[in-house]
């Protein structure tokens, strides 16, 4: 076979070995915890991870997001459906919409068709991503659960 047929198969091999593996993407990390406020687990709160980082690279940084349950655990989601998150640095955001009469608001329900408006349990600054103090580092290799402890000004 002619060296250069011979490199051309072998580069295409490459090529698509790389696109099955993900391109050099980090693997998921299953990352877990609880969310406690004011001592009490939190039922359908949705907990955010945002890249902690100067300049984000979609390759190497992603976000992910967990609903918890009655007992107040979550497990984050990569938007892509897949569990966990990669590793790196996150903030952490934390959104538990009550109606004005201070009924939980579901999940998969905007906040902008609750007649009335909407408060978020948690106080504002945990509810975006350039303002919580809630930060975490995901690690390949350990165990990253998270258990969060949130306090409000009452």
């Amino acid at each position: 076979m002619p060296m250069g047929l011979w490199a051309g198969r072998l580069a295409s091999l490459v090529v698509f070995v790389a696109g099955l593996t993900g391109c050099g993407q980090p693997p998921m990390i299953e990352v877990h915890g609880t969310v406690r406020l004011d001592g009490k687990p939190v039922d359908g709160c949705k907990v955010g991870l945002f890249p902690d980082v100067t300049q984000f690279n979609p390759d190497y940084h992603g976000f992910g997001f967990g609903i918890t349950s009655g007992d107040g655990s979550y497990a984050i989601v990569h938007p892509q459906g897949e569990g966990g998150i990669w590793p790196g640095d996150y903030k952490v955001t934390f959104v538990a919409w009550v109606d004005r009469n201070g009924k939980p608001v579901a999940a998969d329900q905007k906040p902008s068709e609750v007649p009335g408006g909407v408060k978020n349990r948690f106080p504002e600054q945990y509810e975006a991503s350039d303002t919580t103090p809630q930060r975490i580092t995901v690690k390949k290799g350990e165990s990253n659960v998270f258990n969060f402890e949130i306090a409000t000004d009452k």
